[in-house]
């Protein structure tokens, strides 16, 4: 493996050669690779979705690109290296897990995470940032849901939860009602969004990733409406020629179909 690594990163290294690189390679900065670094974080999630080790294995390989992109840039510029990179990963993978490393004691994976906001607490202490919020360190760029999903896993882990597991349950209906008595376009925006958070509270108390879900009913959708566009599409109809009726039992025999 370190052969290979280090192979990896000589290739690098030569298309970003000033003399003999690759032109679009030399043209790329930090800031420029933001948006393919993001697709290709997607397109990794896509192939865990799909189960296939190839596909993994690939997309696992292009989000490494953009680690040793990046660190080979800070390389050109002087400001940090891969070494940098591996070497504080390290340490804090050690400085995190002291039950593994040290004689601290944690044998569950709820006596881990009390553990880790601990450490992590110290760590914000000695920075000078001890006022900090844990939920800052939290990207705003992620997408909403999965946003959701982060704060609340933070809040939940610093015991910010409710005991009772129906309690989330009482809360999704509670934002339901107040949805559906708003009167005005701003208030249904905000009560709208109050019940997607409950949602995803709910989601997260159930131990089900929001965005996963959702991108698994997005996925389920589209299958289902291909499905009654391609009876529509035999039929020599389209579907707004269609009666709603025949389109709704077209949609639930593609639901039976699957």
């Amino acid at each position: 493996m370190s052969d290979t690594f280090d192979t990896l990163l000589e290739t690098m290294s030569r298309l970003r050669d000033p003399v003999s690189g690759c032109p679009w390679d030399l043209e790329q900065t930090h800031a420029s690779l933001r948006g393919s670094l993001l697709e290709e974080t997607y397109e990794a999630l896509d192939a865990m979705a799909s189960g296939e080790r190839a596909a993994l294995v690939e997309e696992l390989g292009d989000l490494l690109l953009h680690v040793i992109f990046h660190a080979q840039i800070g390389t050109d510029e002087g400001t940090f290296s891969m070494d940098d990179v591996a070497a504080q990963l390290n340490e804090k993978l050690v400085r995190r897990h002291p039950h593994v490393f040290e004689d601290a004691a944690a044998s569950t994976p709820t006596e881990v995470t009390g553990q880790w906001e601990r450490l992590k607490a110290e760590e914000r202490a000695r920075k000078g940032e001890g006022d900090r919020s844990m939920l800052a360190g939290v990207s705003r760029a992620m997408p909403a849901l999965a946003y959701a999903h982060s704060v609340l896993s933070r809040a939940r882990r610093a015991g910010f939860d409710w005991d009772d597991p129906d309690t989330v349950f009482d809360k999704v209906a509670e934002e339901a009602a107040e949805l559906r008595a708003s009167e005005t376009s701003a208030r249904r925006e905000e009560e709208f969004g109050d019940l997607l958070l409950a949602l995803v509270g709910a989601a997260h108390r159930m131990d089900i990733d929001a965005e996963q879900a959702l991108r698994g009913a997005n996925d389920r959708f589209t299958a289902r409406f291909q499905r009654v566009e391609e009876s529509a599409r035999r039929d020599g109809r389209t579907l707004a020629e269609m009666p709603t009726d025949t389109k709704l039992q077209l949609w639930e025999q593609a639901k039976a179909a699957e």
